[in-house]
């Protein structure tokens, strides 16, 4: 990304968003690949998104999460823990069963991880995410836009991945926008 609208530390979010991308085999660059960036960010933007809970490892984990699909009934029940107060998993699942049906089998998930060559499409989410961050600059007086324009809007946009990924972190997303456009230059 070469646009002069951008300074160097906004382009390395989107170099670094590009990556995380390409390392998951994505077609494109989401809004939530430049979360992930935001976080990665070895800058001041990034320690500012640290401080208020937003980790690389939160944004991948839930990221992940959020792309995995349904999971089968009874995935997260612990057998152990109702076992102890006297609840035989095994039994309920045949009981749940012999009523509805079997639980369908779930599809094995294979990710192929392919190299794609060159630079990754933006999707349309991440471009408006990158037109905002230049409009806020401007409307702050200061150009280009840099990384903490990028991540205030990120964290700011609604739709997609990025309101539940912040949500499940327990993250304001009005709250850390405004500290990263007041804490950092």
């Amino acid at each position: 990304m070469r646009n002069r609208q951008f300074a160097d530390d906004a382009r390395a979010l989107v170099r670094t968003a590009q990556e995380r991308a390409r390392t998951l085999g994505h077609p494109g660059i989401g809004s939530e690949h430049l979360l992930f960036a935001v976080a990665d960010a070895p800058t001041r933007v990034g320690e500012v998104a640290r401080e208020y809970g937003l980790t690389p490892a939160g944004v991948a984990t839930q990221t992940d999460r959020l792309l995995a699909g349904p999971r089968p009934p009874f995935a997260n029940v612990d057998a152990a823990a109702l076992a102890a107060i006297g609840i035989d998993l095994d039994a309920v699942r045949e009981a749940v069963e012999a009523i509805f049906g079997p639980f369908p089998a779930p599809s094995p998930r294979t990710r192929r991880h392919p190299k794609l060559p060159g630079h990754l499409p933006i999707t349309g989410r991440a471009r408006s995410c990158l037109q905002a961050a230049v409009t806020e600059a401007g409307r702050r007086g200061v150009s280009p836009a840099g990384a903490h324009h990028l991540g205030a809007v990120v964290v700011g946009t609604p739709g997609g991945l990025v309101p539940p990924i912040l949500a499940a972190l327990g993250i304001s997303a009005p709250t850390l926008r405004a500290a990263l456009l007041e804490r950092t230059p």
